[in-house]
């Protein structure tokens, strides 16, 4: 807005009202309640005739004069929020409009495991520079979520999940792209696969840890030190198969951040292990 359309809409505001004319004021307000300074109101009629424009002050309010009375279009905009509109009737005399406006910007992204599984159902909570909450959602079936309506320049994101550790990272509703957060999940099996005979660790042994219903929960290769690791594994009862020599299956329960399991290949054993 140049300096001269500024002067002439503050000009408007201290219009005088007539005999017969009407007075519109009221505020507008931003995400979280907050006065909105320098929107733009416009008045029209509904054939797209300008009646009065006006702009809010450094307190959001407003102050229009109409020369007739009827029903008209109340049209507002401001930079970085989403336009509003409202149907107004007025006669003589004062009306008063109070309108929100909410923030244009937005976050969107995925929450997945460390393994690049979306998780269902985390809380993703937004709060600004102040640290208060400005908004929450949770991720959709295949762990997407969206936080429409922001208008400032930056926010901390955080992600929750059930026997998740919590993440979090500063972002922008002007960042170009998706906001991926990804979750460590459960607790993490590890251990060492040796053979039965000379008790020398195993490399490249597989090992794969599979839940009560049968699926596969994770899955890992032996290093050269025959040390496997199961990350991101929900607490829950397991059967561990490791095979590299004759294959061996056990049972560990993992009710924790962290368990450790070490398998002897050669001889078939049976090893129910609780932590």
């Amino acid at each position: 807005m140049d300096t001269a359309q500024a002067a002439d809409d503050q000009a408007g505001l201290e219009e005088p009202p007539g005999p017969g004319d009407a007075v519109v004021r009221g505020r507008i307000d931003g995400p979280g309640g907050l006065p909105l300074p320098g929107a733009t109101l416009t008045i029209t009629d509904f054939g797209g005739q300008q009646l009065a424009r006006a702009v809010t002050g450094e307190d959001g309010t407003y102050r229009m004069v109409l020369h007739a009375g009827g029903s008209f279009l109340l049209i507002c905009a401001a930079d970085r929020h989403q336009p509003a509109a409202a149907v107004i009737n007025v006669a003589a005399g004062e009306i008063r409009r109070v309108l929100s406006l909410a923030g244009a910007g937005q976050v969107t992204g995925r929450v997945t495991d460390r393994a690049g599984r979306g998780l269902p159902g985390a809380t993703l909570t937004l709060t600004n520079p102040k640290g208060e909450v400005v908004a929450t959602t949770a991720s959709g079936p295949d762990g997407r979520y969206q936080l429409p309506g922001l208008d400032g320049p930056e926010y901390t994101l955080t992600a929750t999940a059930a026997h998740a550790r919590p993440a979090s990272r500063t972002v922008s509703p002007n960042e170009p792209g998706p906001v991926d957060l990804a979750l460590a999940v459960g607790g993490v099996l590890t251990g060492n696969v040796r053979a039965a005979g000379s008790g020398h660790p195993i490399p490249e042994a597989s090992v794969v840890a599979v839940d009560r219903l049968g699926r596969v929960a994770g899955a890992a290769t032996t290093d050269q030190e025959g040390r496997y690791e199961l990350r991101d594994l929900p607490p829950g009862v397991y059967t561990v198969a490791a095979s590299g020599h004759a294959p061996v299956a056990t049972r560990v329960e993992l009710t924790g951040d962290h368990a450790a399991h070490d398998i002897t290949l050669g001889t078939p054993v049976s090893l129910p292990i609780a932590h």
